[in-house]
């Protein structure tokens, strides 16, 4: 780094300047990895065809090794479901008796609401409605209520093995579980249930520069305060704003690729 009379020559405006468009580079891919991974796990899901609301990937069979996913073990029955409140509007979850630890996250991977055994239904079953967090409709009687700042979330259900096998959880989640939006609580659709023990597909965000294309399609498709403006700025800074074209230049391109194999290593 060169200064005269303490001023920077252009050479090191031009350093500076990269290193500080990499610093956000990095940030953004700690800081997005929540929304990422959700991301990711959407896009697995949608290749095996889960892409409405009554669709259920199940691991009747548990996981093996072909379908790809972070956290996930081989001794739970799960059951997941992702729905879109943009489209559907709020969505009634019809959860069976004795369900095990379940959850609903929003596209940050934030959480909305416990269901079964943690969740206010302690575990008897119940119906809970999801609810757009800007819904100003009318509100029924009867559901246990949660809000979602975003548009998708993830309802993950866990079912626990009965003398080692997993049918009893199976026979549950198909008999029991039902979700659809609530306007069509008096016609629902049929629940389908689609087996992804031995699929191979992908949940695992992406470790290259496609993850910043993947983290620009959610904030295009989210409420522009699905984040908070610390975050959006962030992104701004290198491109990523709601409503404009993501179209980094070559050098930019190069800066972001570095982030990520910067904070992929931080992260590891």
């Amino acid at each position: 780094l060169t200064f005269f009379d303490g001023m920077p020559d252009a050479a090191t405006v031009a350093k500076v300047y990269d290193n500080l468009d990499t610093i956000r580079a990095t940030e953004v891919f700690l800081n997005m990895v929540p929304a990422a991974s959700l991301e990711g796990l959407r896009l697995g899901l949608e290749n095996l065809g889960i892409t409405q609301s009554n669709q259920v990937m199940m691991f009747d069979q548990l996981l093996d090794s072909n379908p790809l996913f972070l956290t996930g073990n081989t001794d739970t029955v799960y059951s997941a479901v992702m729905f879109d409140l943009e489209r559907d509007g709020p969505v009634v979850v019809e959860i069976p008796a004795g369900s095990g630890p379940s959850t609903v996250n929003d596209a940050y991977f934030r959480f909305v609401t416990d269901m079964g055994a943690p969740g206010p239904d302690r575990g008897k079953g119940g119906k809970y409605l999801i609810i757009p967090e800007s819904y100003e409709g009318e509100i029924p009687k009867g559901y246990f209520e949660a809000r979602s700042p975003s548009n998708i979330n993830l309802m993950v259900l866990r079912g626990f093995l009965v003398d080692g096998k997993t049918d009893t959880a199976v026979l549950s989640v198909k008999q029991g579980l039902k979700v659809y939006p609530l306007s069509q609580q008096d016609n629902p659709p049929a629940m389908e249930f689609i087996s992804g023990s031995t699929a191979p597909f992908n949940t695992v965000h992406a470790n290259d520069f496609s993850f910043f294309s993947e983290i620009n399609d959610v904030i295009q498709r989210e409420p522009v305060d699905f984040l908070d403006p610390e975050l959006r700025g962030q992104l701004a800074s290198i491109g990523i704003q709601k409503g404009s074209v993501f179209d980094p230049d070559e050098r930019m391109r190069k800066i972001l690729t570095d982030g990520v194999a910067i904070g992929n290593a931080t992260a590891r």
